[in-house]
């Protein structure tokens, strides 16, 4: 492989070759990764992509998937990534966005199956009106959009590799090895960088579920030492089946998505394993941690070592050294700092993070999370979302005796009149991105063609 120069070259030169990179159902070795991605970056430069090059990649999670992102990494091309679960139509908006030169399609597309395919064919073709790249990033990825449209966030080599060292620096994370079970797809941050590169810096075998069932990603998370998911995942695995036993674990670090306090609880009674944070956003990767679950699902954790934070007018913002932006304007805004939009409050004698709401986003003093949080506490609600400032409504989903609850005086009674929302839809479940994440965005519920369950109509004041 032509890794001279390449900034990956040492991560896949760090572990014997003899030793497991990665399984799922099959297992792969450190060898094999290295000759399958230099077999690709010689296929791939045949259909002329060269340095400099801008190649959008999507399709089945797979081995062959990750092979192609080295093998194309290692020519010097920039990497648009696309999420697996994205529609026709999601995806081609984002490809007109992003209007890469090339577009690789890995496998098929197994609707609704979430399968994880170890090989798979390989498909290139050039895009229409291609640009080449425009920015130094080496890697293009987009926002899970639960608040608005998705946006392109862009990494730079540099920034990779800074964060792959700062995550090495946490005493708690996976080494060499140690398996560990990596449940969401590499399309999202975490997983490409917390999961995938970290583990070849430090030599540990990464675990990819064979599918998203239950029975897979349980499967997964019983060979591993760590594993690495969101809140679904670890709901699973709290309600895996009696005799379920996680027998290596000691490490669980949730990301992507508030934690529920009740999945944290039955997950540490059900394992004596308590759920860590991880907390992030797609431009920055990420930002802060509690990785041994000390200050509980309600904090998202102490800054990573090295990364510079501050909180403005109670929003978090995080420095980065270039623009994140790779399509539109490139100048660098606000010296640098880019907001999370998150508010935040910091513990002066710990330096720990607690998420409070979204910026710009309460209603009449209190927090939409605070009424999120009311909501959830009720017994009959499962899941809920709180939209707002005006009006602000509530999308609830929960048991069938939900339909008879009365939800405004619930809320009534713990926030009192003025917080009590608007409307209230009473769901079968709450609509999801791609990415697995809810939406928090109005305009993109009412395009998604939301509508209540018949007979379910909330109860609004």
């Amino acid at each position: 492989m032509n890794d001279e120069g390449w900034w990956g070259g040492s991560l896949l030169d760090a572990a014997d070759p003899r030793s497991v990179w990665a399984r799922s159902g099959s297992a792969v070795t450190f060898g094999t990764l290295r000759q399958e991605t230099n077999r690709l970056t010689h296929t791939l430069t045949c259909y002329g992509i060269r340095r400099g090059a801008t190649v959008a990649v999507h399709g089945t999670p797979s081995f062959t998937q990750l092979w192609c992102v080295f093998a194309l990494w290692s020519i010097g091309a920039q990497v648009i990534l696309l999420e697996p679960a994205l529609g026709r139509a999601e995806r081609e908006a984002l490809l007109a966005m992003s209007a890469p030169q090339f577009v690789i399609s890995v496998g098929e597309r197994h609707a609704g199956e979430g399968r994880f395919v170890p090989e798979c064919e390989v498909l290139v073709r050039r895009g229409r009106d291609g640009l080449p790249a425009r920015t130094p990033h080496c890697v293009v990825q987009f926002s899970s959009g639960t608040t608005g449209r998705p946006k392109a966030a862009g990494r730079t080599a540099a920034s990779l590799l800074t964060e792959v060292d700062r995550l090495g620096s946490l005493p708690l994370m996976p080494r060499r090895g140690e398996c560990v079970a990596v449940l969401e797809p590499m399309a999202h941050s975490f997983a490409l960088i917390g999961g995938v590169l970290h583990a070849l810096a430090v030599g540990a075998t990464v675990m990819f579920p064979a599918s998203a069932d239950s029975t897979a990603v349980v499967e997964a998370a019983a060979r591993s030492h760590a594993v690495l998911g969101r809140p679904q995942h670890f709901a699973v695995l709290a309600a895996a089946p009696s005799g379920t036993d996680l027998p290596l674990l000691r490490l669980a670090v949730s990301g992507g998505d508030v934690l529920p306090v009740e999945t944290a609880g039955a997950f540490a009674r059900r394992y004596g394993v308590l759920i860590g944070q991880a907390y992030g956003t797609t431009e920055t990767g990420i930002v802060s941690t509690d990785l041994a679950g000390a200050y509980g699902p309600e904090s998202i954790g102490v800054p990573v070592p090295g990364l510079r934070t501050r909180v403005v007018a109670g929003a978090l913002q995080v420095h980065v050294p270039c623009s994140p932006r790779p399509f539109g304007p490139r100048h660098h805004e606000g010296g640098g700092w880019l907001s999370t939009h998150d508010l935040v409050t910091r513990d002066p004698a710990t330096g720990a993070l607690w998420l409070r709401g979204r910026a710009g986003r309460t209603a009449s003093g209190h927090d939409l999370l605070d009424i999120e949080a009311v909501l959830r506490a009720h017994r009959h609600v499962t899941e809920v979302v709180v939209l707002g400032p005006d009006p602000v409504e509530a999308h609830v989903a929960g048991t069938d005796e939900l339909a008879r609850a009365d939800l405004s005086a619930w809320c009534r009674q713990f926030l009192g009149e003025q917080a009590v929302p608007r409307r209230f839809h009473v769901v079968p479940e709450l609509t999801r991105s791609a990415s697995g994440k809810v939406l928090r965005d109005r305009v993109r519920l009412h395009e998604r063609g939301w509508a209540p369950r018949p007979g379910l109509a909330g109860r609004g004041r």
